[in-house]
């Protein structure tokens, strides 16, 4: 019967996992230009299939980020979980950070991400830029 249940959880759990395919995603930019993000493998922190380990390998423009879902933590109501909705990961550049941020669709219809901005931000000379990549397509 034990074998039953963890089969049956992990089964449950998994259907809160992320559902974005490996390969490419593209879409289009504010003005019209083709953009892409190439995902990597999904792997969970200690081998523990759970939506706050899971992580996946993403490229934009040729920066390999590791994306997770971020953490929603609220002392004032105990609240300990994650945004099911979001993906973000963040990389440390000379002079500041490159962030990654993945939107994600749960519809009967589709599962996975319908877009991404990629945020620059050196804190030394005060400038940030951003683009987001919109209607994000699986190609491959």
């Amino acid at each position: 019967m034990s074998k039953f249940v963890f089969t049956l959880s992990v089964l449950l759990a998994s259907s809160a996992f992320a559902h974005i395919e490996q390969g490419t995603h593209a879409g289009l930019t504010a003005d019209g230009q083709v953009c892409s993000m190439i995902a990597g493998a999904q792997t969970f922190e200690n081998n523990m299939p759970h939506p706050l380990n899971e992580r996946i390998a993403l490229t934009v423009n040729g920066h390999a980020f590791v994306v997770r879902h971020p953490a929603v933590i609220d002392v004032s109501t105990s609240t300990a979980s994650f945004n099911h909705d979001l993906f973000e990961g963040v990389l440390a550049v000379s002079g500041g950070a490159k962030a990654l941020v993945v939107k994600m669709a749960h519809t009967a219809d589709f599962e996975g991400p319908t877009e991404y901005t990629l945020i620059e931000n050196n804190w030394k000379t005060g400038e940030k830029k951003s683009f987001t990549c919109t209607g994000l397509k699986f190609q491959d």
